[in-house]
């Protein structure tokens, strides 16, 4: 899987620290999302995310194929 929230952040123009002001998410799990440096995501996250970006989870996670 690969986590494409930071493209969308650049697109809109919203960086990781308003992200995480508005949402109440960290900036450290924004941080380690951006940076694809975790193995697991929580629904509350997902959701958050979706809903301030106005956006769906297939907009965010995609599957990397080999």
């Amino acid at each position: 899987m690969k986590i494409t929230l930071n493209e969308i952040l650049d697109n809109k123009g919203i960086s990781q620290n308003q992200l995480a002001k508005d949402t109440g998410i960290s900036v450290s799990t924004l941080r380690n999302l951006n940076h694809n440096r975790t193995t697991r995501i929580g629904f509350d996250t997902l959701e958050k995310i979706c809903i301030y970006l106005d956006c769906g989870v297939e907009d965010i996670l995609c599957v990397e194929r080999d």
